[in-house]
């Protein structure tokens, strides 16, 4: 018997054909798989109990992330870590336009009196959150102005490769990236408690009723824009071990966008 296989054969294989859609996904597939790097070992939770719940800790009060997986996933890029702290510093310099607005708005309400009686702000109890606020938005604005200083060097490719090398010394860089952040987050809230002091205090009823109004429907919205955010997500993955979305509906939507698009590219 021959080995030659017949034309038709030939002609019809699945191997010959450039149209397949299943080879051509597969090849797709194989070829993302094989560009994926691993996440190195020095930048995985250590195996140690204490210090690896240490680092998990750290991350996800850092990053909202319980490891270092999605980092990786954005520095392995030819120019992710350079785009991440160019965004970074943008970020900050708008933030510290808020900052500033904190401080002015601070400043104000300790420097002038209160004009009803009713509501004073001048107490001990709202004056003192006052002062705490007052004194994390001059450190917030020191921080961010230090961090817009040095954040050049934080972009070259020399500053990570020197960070990489060890999994805490990248935590305490992400440390430092973060505190400008936590100074604001912090300094706003010592506003809002104030004001929310010197609501609940007043000795008008109607002060304290519209002020437990307005702070009930505020954390009520925030509570509401938490759920479909990645950060709750995150949480409930942390606390839960399960996440609260299907990692297989986000790769069924990315064969479909691929088919998609194969199929608006094709002949009519």
């Amino acid at each position: 018997m021959s080995d030659i296989a017949p034309y038709d054969t030939l002609n019809y294989s699945p191997a010959q054909d450039p149209n397949d859609e299943t080879l051509h996904m597969h090849r797709s597939h194989n070829a993302r798989t094989k560009r994926t790097k691993p996440l190195p070992t020095r930048w995985q939770p250590p195996s140690s109990f204490f210090p690896g719940l240490l680092f998990r800790v750290m991350c996800f009060c850092l990053t909202f992330h319980s490891n270092l997986d999605f980092m990786w996933e954005i520095f392995r890029e030819p120019n992710g870590w350079e785009s991440f702290h160019t965004l970074y510093l943008t970020q900050i310099n708008q933030l510290s336009t808020v900052q500033g607005l904190v401080l002015t708005t601070v400043a104000v309400f300790i420097t002038t009196a209160p004009p009803l009686h009713q509501i004073d702000y001048t107490a001990s109890g709202p004056y003192t959150l006052l002062s705490e606020s007052l004194v994390f938005s001059l450190f917030g604005l020191l921080f961010q102005l230090y961090i817009s200083v040095v954040g050049q060097s934080y972009q070259k490719q020399k500053t990570f490769k020197a960070l990489k090398r060890n999994r805490w010394l990248f935590l305490c860089h992400i440390m430092i990236l973060s505190i400008p952040v936590y100074i604001f987050g912090i300094s706003l809230l010592l506003l809002l408690f104030a004001i929310s002091v010197t609501g609940f205090l007043s000795s008008s009823t109607s002060a304290q009723v519209f002020t437990g109004a307005t702070f009930a429907l505020l954390f009520a919205c925030l509570f509401i824009s938490i759920l479909p955010s990645p950060f709750y997500s995150r949480l409930f993955k942390v606390l839960y071990g399960t996440a609260v979305y299907d990692d297989d509906e986000d790769d069924e939507d990315e064969l479909d966008k691929e088919r998609s698009e194969k199929d608006a590219g094709g002949p009519a």
